[in-house]
């Protein structure tokens, strides 16, 4: 949801977290961090962006809040 509201020290924060609690996120966090980059450098997240990030999620819970999130 940060990433939707273009926050990206709460994704930042967010992601971390969720990596440290289960390293199994890694492609998840990655494409989180990539995301935060592309809105610190073009104000935005690339639909490119969105749709790997909803590709890295694992559950439809987390996938339907990509989807509601997208900017």
């Amino acid at each position: 949801m940060a990433l939707g509201r273009l926050d990206v020290a709460a994704a930042r924060t967010s992601i971390s977290q969720a990596f440290d609690a289960d390293h199994g996120i890694g492609a998840l966090a990655d494409t989180v961090y990539l995301a935060c980059a592309e809105i610190e450098e073009e104000n935005g997240v690339s639909t490119a962006t969105w749709n790997t990030l909803a590709d890295a999620v694992d559950s439809p819970e987390l996938f339907a809040v990509v989807e509601a999130s997208r900017s």
